[in-house]
């Protein structure tokens, strides 16, 4: 049986030259700093420990030091700056940034599955500018070739491209976008000879990434005072510009993709039409051109083989400060250059294509 104390109170033993009582069995008059805290007191700088209090818990044990209460001071309250200095903490301890708009959010918990990290306003946008579009329904016009899209294999690049440069007018263009999801924020056309055709920055009624501004440089102030119009208010001059003519894109993919979503959500949103009649708004408006991607014939003449693909990597455009008019400007230089076989690429030496089995495989870098 453990050992009485003067007091009644059970002895569990010593620790440190002083007495251990069992924690639920504590004399009366002598607390642990926590006990203390909760009472509105604090340790004094010279007050030393009376007795240890023994605790376990989910198997660890431990000794928390004893004070005296009488000995122990009022605890010192924070100050103002101090307290705005602790929330400022807090809030940055489980804070959280917005992919969209950049901002820290701290609203008491992570976003829904499915859209983390954005905040609350911006997915208010997204749902918006989702709402205005049918992507199920869009997605045959954005999967298939459009029948006026050009090929570009049964001709070697530099071949490719002098044979589109002499079959008639040519329109390049490029787009800046609000993200991955491509809202298009800025067009920029230009003729084969680099002349500007027409430029515009285009407000995209949609929540601008963060990381898509650094790229760009393009942000919501500047927009406002641009006082840049919608897409709907510049598609008439898209559509005089590029009616026609063989339009020359660096990434068709993405650049077609976000221009898609644009028509057909003004397809519904300003026409008022639904379904397959709005689909095929915007498969008839697509097909007013003939589309090019350049980058796939460049990436054939820059020569840079993949061994585990078996196809050549695509490369960033050489020219341009990922503004659209200056894109398009530098796509217009590729192809020009392209089609005098005077653009970048790789040595001889280096140019696929090339297998495992090559004895070379080694000297460019690639590991099994």
């Amino acid at each position: 049986m453990p050992a009485k104390a003067a007091g009644g109170n059970a002895v569990y033993g010593t620790y440190r030259g002083l007495t251990v009582y069992r924690f639920w069995d504590l004399p009366p008059g002598l607390l642990t700093p926590r006990q203390l805290k909760r009472e509105g007191l604090a340790v004094t700088p010279r007050q030393r420990p009376r007795a240890y209090a023994y605790w376990r818990y989910y198997g660890q044990t431990g000794y928390a030091p004893l004070y005296r209460k009488r000995g122990a001071r009022p605890k010192r309250l924070a100050s103002p700056a101090q307290l705005a200095a602790l929330a400022r903490a807090r809030f940055v301890l489980h804070a959280w940034r917005c992919f969209d708009c950049g901002e820290l959010v701290n609203d008491g918990g992570r976003p829904d599955v499915g859209e983390t990290g954005t905040c609350a306003p911006c997915r208010q946008f997204r749902a918006e500018a989702r709402a205005a579009v049918d992507l199920p329904a869009l997605a045959p016009v954005l999967r298939e070739t459009l029948p006026g899209v050009l090929p570009t294999t049964p001709l070697g690049p530099q071949e490719w491209a002098a044979a589109l440069l002499d079959s008639g007018p040519v329109i390049v263009l490029d787009t800046e976008s609000t993200d991955l999801h491509r809202w298009v924020l800025e067009l920029g056309l230009c003729d084969s000879d680099g002349a500007p055709v027409f430029s515009s920055l285009v407000d995209p009624r949609a929540p601008l990434a963060a990381g898509a501004v650094k790229v760009h440089g393009i942000t919501a102030d500047a927009l406002a005072e641009a006082e840049a119009p919608v897409f709907s208010d510049v598609m008439d001059t898209l559509g005089r510009a590029i009616q026609g003519r063989t339009v020359v894109v660096y990434n068709l993919g993405y650049d077609l993709h976000s221009i898609a979503r644009e028509v057909h959500r003004h397809a519904r949103t300003v026409v008022g039409l639904a379904g397959a009649e709005a689909v095929e708004y915007t498969r008839t408006w697509l097909g007013r051109a003939r589309w090019a991607d350049l980058m796939h014939p460049y990436a054939e003449w820059y020569g840079q083989w993949h061994p585990y693909w078996q196809n050549y990597t695509w490369q960033a455009l050489p020219y341009g400060d990922h503004r659209a008019p200056s894109d398009a400007a530098g796509t217009a230089r590729l192809l020009r250059e392209l089609a005098a076989g005077t653009a970048p690429r790789l040595p001889e030496s280096e140019r696929g294509p090339w297998s495992y089995d090559d004895d070379d495989y080694d000297r460019y870098g690639y590991e099994y």
